[in-house]
C-alpha cells in the first residue's frame, strides 16, 4: 500500500482522530499513572504537550480506555511559528534531533485506510475546520476525522485553549 493510506489512530469512543504515520515517528505507551511533565527519550528531554483533554473537550468525544501514549514528532512538520509556541509554551527549546512529544489519553493504533472514505468538509465550513486542525471526515463504524497537529495546536494556541498546567 502507499506511504498516503497508513494512519495513526487516536481512537475515542464516538471519533478516530486520523494522523498522517509519516508525521509520527513512533508511540510509547506510559504508565497511566507517570507524570509526563517531561518526556525523556534516548537522553534528550522533550518539549511535551498534552492534547488529550483538548480533543475530548472541543470534539465531545471519551476515552475507551485508561491509557497514556505519546507520539513522538519531527520539529520540521511544524510551522516556525507553531515551533516557537511549543518550546515558549513547554520552556524547552528543541533537541539536536529536533524530536517533540504530544500525547493523548486514550489507545493508539496504526491503520491503512482507504482515503476515498474520507471526503473534504463542506465549503461553507471548510475554512473554519481547517483552522482547528481538521482536513477530512470519514465515517465507517464510527466517525473519522483527518487532523493536521500543525493547525490543530496553531489555533488553540491562538485562541487560548491550551493552557500551562492543565488541559
Amino acid at each position: 500500500m502507499e506511504a498516503h493510506n497508513h494512519f495513526t489512530c487516536i481512537a475515542y469512543d464516538t471519533v478516530d482522530f486520523l494522523i498522517q504515520s509519516k508525521y509520527v515517528l513512533f508511540g510509547i505507551y506510559l504508565d497511566v499513572k507517570k507524570d509526563v511533565r517531561n518526556i525523556i527519550f534516548n537522553r534528550e528531554t522533550l518539549p511535551h504537550i498534552h492534547i488529550g483533554n483538548l480533543l475530548e473537550g472541543e470534539f465531545g468525544c471519551k476515552s475507551l480506555e485508561e491509557c497514556n501514549v505519546v507520539l513522538v514528532m519531527k520539529k520540521k512538520d511544524f510551522e516556525k511559528d507553531v515551533q516557537k509556541l511549543i518550546e515558549e509554551f513547554t520552556d524547552t527549546a528543541f533537541p539536536a534531533s529536533g524530536n517533540l512529544a504530544i500525547s493523548v489519553n486514550s489507545s493508539v493504533s496504526s491503520k491503512i485506510i482507504d482515503t476515498k472514505t474520507l471526503r473534504l468538509i463542506p465549503s461553507s465550513i471548510r475554512e473554519r475546520q481547517h483552522e482547528c486542525g481538521v482536513c477530512a471526515i470519514g465515517f465507517s463504524a464510527k466517525k473519522q476525522i483527518l487532523i493536521s497537529p500543525d493547525n490543530l495546536l496553531k489555533k488553540f494556541f491562538s485562541v487560548g485553549l491550551i493552557k500551562k498546567g492543565g488541559i
